[in-house]
């Protein structure tokens, strides 16, 4: 969990219940720049069995009058070890600039999350980065399925998988994909279904009030909606189901995610009160069973 006030963060395991505080980052600011936003990811690393967090920041000039903006930005990532409890600055020279706090995804030793390409003269475009924990740098650009959409990133099989949406808000349609063959000559994405809201049955009976897929199970084959209150999309039966809560919630800003336990300690012994409102909630990774 990421204070995006006070820049703490939290490292919470919700199979035993335990937490850690983390130490305060590096101090890596620099002179006359101000701090744009930040980007926390927690992410497993399947060679050294370890656990990292990775924050990257992102700093522009006072006085920036570039007519994109985020084209001057100055990135700097840090990585924390559980093992070491401890920070330090890694290698950040990659041209593009993640932005806003979008849930990321870790996978088989590299930590996937949306960025922007500045390089794509003249236009900007969404792709994927990536981050090597072993190498702990960014290693590589993933293009997303389809461009002019948008989208976000899940794991469904342990492949990398993202949902995609047009930004035409008065159309229901999302595309549910999966990354094979990820590195190689024949990578490649393949729909593997879309929930389509904009049937005559579904317009019946929910309205179009539909807002997105929230999360999806770890076999790809349930998603949780957003509407009124949470539902629960089969893709074998193509149904819906209400699971009759989660009225009262603000859905708009409603974060979920499927995750694998595991029962590593954190032994921690701090008593913090956490506010929801100032948290942002990176996805646990996908881990091993221990």
């Amino acid at each position: 969990m990421f204070n995006i006030f006070t820049r703490d963060i939290v490292l919470w395991n919700p199979a035993t219940r335990q937490y850690r505080l983390l130490p305060k980052s590096l101090d890596v600011k620099p002179k006359d720049w101000y701090e744009d936003r930040d980007f926390v990811g927690l992410c497993f690393d399947v060679e050294t069995k370890d656990y990292k967090v990775i924050r990257v920041s992102s700093y522009e000039p006072r006085y920036e009058n570039g007519p994109i903006p985020g084209r001057n930005v100055l990135r700097k990532v840090q990585i924390y070890c559980l093992s070491s409890d401890s920070w330090r600055l890694v290698d950040s020279d990659f041209h593009t600039h993640r932005s806003g706090q979008v849930i990321g995804q870790s996978l088989n030793g590299i930590y996937f999350h949306e960025g922007v390409d500045f390089t794509a003269d003249p236009i900007v475009r969404s792709v994927i980065l990536s981050f090597d924990l072993r190498k702990e740098k960014y290693q590589r650009v993933v293009q997303i399925p389809e461009q002019d959409n948008w989208f976000e990133l899940e794991s469904i099989d342990d492949k990398l998988a993202c949902i995609t949406s047009p930004y035409d808000r008065t159309i229901f349609i999302y595309k549910v994909w999966t990354l094979n063959d990820y590195g190689t000559a024949k990578e490649s994405w393949t729909e593997i279904y879309r929930v389509n809201f904009m049937t005559p049955e579904i317009e019946i009976r929910y309205g179009c009030c539909f807002d997105g897929i929230l999360a999806i199970s770890l076999n790809g084959k349930f998603c949780l909606l957003k509407y009124d209150s949470l539902l629960c999309y089969n893709s074998i039966t193509d149904e819906i189901e209400d699971l009759g809560f989660g009225e009262g919630l603000h859905l708009p800003t409603l974060t979920a995610t499927a995750y694998k336990e595991s029962l590593v300690p954190l032994n921690a012994e701090q008593q913090l009160k956490l506010s929801p409102r100032f948290w942002v909630v990176p996805t646990p990774p996908r881990m091993p069973d221990i």
